[in-house]
């Protein structure tokens, strides 16, 4: 059996595909597989990347899965891994990148670490412009990230890493699930929190992930979803916690309302290993439960005048003004 299987999902990006699979293939480990999945886009484009990676650097097993229609990130990588097997598994954008040592580092602490889930190591954080079929780095920095912010407690405010910076057991998709399908972004994040809750996430602070993320300036087709996409962001991550607001509590701590008040706090120190969250900032917690049901109205409203656009219209102008102010 392999040891580790690499999903990339992938979307018309030929350019950051070939940097990201030039990053698999330099591994210094090699016990791996990677499972490309084509979300959608022309086969063409894949297929002629796939040929130059092999020709350049005939390594690994290197797979394409090749999707008739789009569908979400999240299925996109349940369609890799249910497609592949192996211990371990990471899923690595099309358009970040690996220190040669990533894997080798991340399955030799797994291995030293029979009761963790997970390993995430260091990440730099780089800046760079896509325009034309080019891209060049513009400035680097160091992504915020420690051993505390990988605990239940430290996770459940938000997303705290991308998923370049993560290997995971595969026994863990027996134990807690696969991705949520029905998430169009933060699915990593709602996966993560529940990995944590069966078993520890290691941190190996050395920087060997490297989180790409494009500049204002760049072709729009190659914006990562974080950037492109926040206000779709804040938007999932309210329905989210929505969804957690109606889940029972647990030794006391609801999970929504835990998620609400971790995200209003500023990290100032290292939050202590199981540690419970018992303190509840009741009047932000009313806040953002309002931010929530506000959405989910002005959901509604656009639904009904769908149905009904003769009266419609101007009831869903008048809930946007006073959604996003005067």
């Amino acid at each position: 059996m392999t040891k580790i299987t690499v999903v990339m999902r992938t979307y018309e990006r030929p350019v950051l595909l070939a940097r990201a699979v030039a990053s698999v293939q330099l591994q210094k480990f090699t016990d791996w597989e990677l499972v490309i999945v084509n979300n959608g886009g022309e086969p063409a484009g894949v297929d002629a990347v796939m040929r130059t990676a092999m020709n350049a650097t005939p390594s690994g097993s290197i797979r394409i899965i090749h999707l008739s229609e789009r569908v979400g990130m999240e299925e996109a990588s349940n369609r890799g891994l249910a497609d592949s097997d192996s211990e371990f598994f990471v899923i690595h954008d099309d358009d970040d990148s690996w220190d040669a040592r990533f894997l080798e580092v991340a399955v030799t602490a797994l291995r030293s670490s029979p009761n963790a889930v997970a390993v995430v190591t260091g990440v730099t954080r780089i800046y760079e412009t896509f325009r034309g079929g080019t891209v060049w780095p513009v400035s680097h920095e160091n992504f915020p990230l420690s051993r505390g912010r990988l605990t239940y407690r430290g996770m459940i405010g938000g997303n705290t890493f991308p998923p370049i910076a993560a290997v995971f057991r595969r026994s863990l998709i027996t134990t807690v699930g696969s991705f949520d399908a029905s998430l169009p972004v933060l699915g990593d994040w709602e996966f993560n929190l529940r990995a944590v809750s069966a078993g520890e996430f290691v941190f190996v602070p050395e920087r060997l992930a490297r989180y790409h993320t494009r500049t204002a300036e760049s072709d729009s087709a190659s914006g990562n979803s974080i950037t492109i996409g926040e206000d779709l962001h804040r938007d999932v991550k309210l329905q989210l916690q929505d969804r957690w607001l109606k889940e029972a509590a647990v030794n006391g701590v609801n999970k929504g309302e835990l998620s609400i008040t971790a995200a209003s706090e500023v990290l100032t120190r290292e939050p202590q290993i199981n540690t419970p969250m018992v303190h509840v900032d009741i009047e932000h917690i009313a806040n953002r439960t309002a931010e929530i049901i506000k959405l989910q109205r002005l959901s509604r409203r656009i639904a009904r005048s769908v149905r009904h656009p003769g009266h419609g219209i101007r009831a869903v102008v008048g809930a946007v003004r006073r959604t996003i102010g005067k």
